[in-house]
């Protein structure tokens, strides 16, 4: 079974499934679920996600496959057969941080959900390399391949949002202060500067402000269950950069469509979050707070 599962089959049966032949697409929907079951299914299928050679709805049907095969099968357990050798699994997330940073947005949405069920799963104790890989892939200049590993990490920390307390999850979220804090603080200040220097380039703009808007996700991420000392630590100086934003305004970083929030929208929108946690969870500890609520 493992020696028919090839970019080539995976790719002309993901093409019939968009057939609007409804007897080709049950065949090609059948093919693939017998296939799915071997050993080596999932690394050609990814890398046909990564194959810039391919006809674009190929590969984003490969990535919708990719994380639907992820949601049914990655979860190991006592009951059912492990269908995914450790080999592919250590393939794949090997594969999956640099396809995450380098595809299109389309693409990025829909790996972006496998990414976060496999670290749900698999983070820190089967893959305690994830931060550590983000962090050594950041760049100093080029923020389109920042914006990718920001987009990520949030992928990866945003169910801490809504997951209940415990042990494991404060363990986790521990392990990434101790890794991610610096590295983070240093593309927070960066960025900003960079927007300071950038003020009447709309192009870089636009970029810019879309890594702050993640940068501030971030931030609400990492800071949501409890106040870390890392971010208390430094309170003043990421609350006098919030502060600025709130109130930033300039032409060139507006929206080119009235109906749909820009990315400097969505920074306010995204520091609104972030004052509104810490005046209901830190109050105490949060000084800066009434030059927010004279805002």
């Amino acid at each position: 079974m493992a020696a028919e599962v090839s970019q080539q089959s995976l790719a002309q049966s993901l093409q019939q499934t968009l057939s609007p032949n409804a007897q080709e697409r049950k065949q090609a929907e059948k093919f693939l679920e017998t296939v799915e079951q071997a050993e080596h299914f999932v690394v050609p299928l990814l890398q046909l996600v990564n194959s810039s050679s391919t006809d674009d709805h190929i590969r984003f049907a490969a990535a919708l496959y990719f994380k639907n095969f992820v949601r049914r099968r990655w979860a190991q357990s006592e009951e059912a057969e492990d269908t995914i050798s450790q080999a592919d699994r250590q393939a794949v997330k090997s594969e999956l941080v640099g396809l995450m940073i380098s595809a299109p947005k389309k693409l990025q949405l829909q790996l972006g959900e496998a990414v976060s069920i496999i670290a749900d799963n698999d983070f820190p104790e089967k893959w305690p390399e994830l931060i550590s890989t983000l962090v050594g892939k950041l760049s100093a200049t080029d923020y389109h391949i920042n914006n990718g590993i920001l987009q990520t990490a949030h992928t990866v920390f945003k169910g801490w949002r809504s997951d209940f307390r415990s042990d494991r999850l404060y363990a986790k979220i521990n392990y990434v202060l101790s890794e991610f804090t610096e590295a983070y603080m240093q593309v927070f200040v960066t960025t900003d500067k960079l927007i300071d220097k950038h003020a009447n380039n709309r192009a870089a703009l636009q970029v810019l402000l879309h890594s702050l808007m993640l940068l501030c996700q971030i931030y609400y991420d990492l800071n949501c269950q409890d106040l870390p000392p890392f971010f208390e630590d430094h309170m003043a100086e990421f609350m006098q950069t919030f502060h600025k934003y709130l109130v930033y305004a300039n032409p060139q970083a507006e929206g080119d469509d009235d109906d749909v929030a820009g990315d400097l929208e969505e920074v306010k929108a995204s520091i609104c979050e972030i004052i509104e946690l810490y005046a209901q969870r830190y109050e105490e500890d949060f000084a800066q707070l009434p030059q927010f609520v004279e805002t």
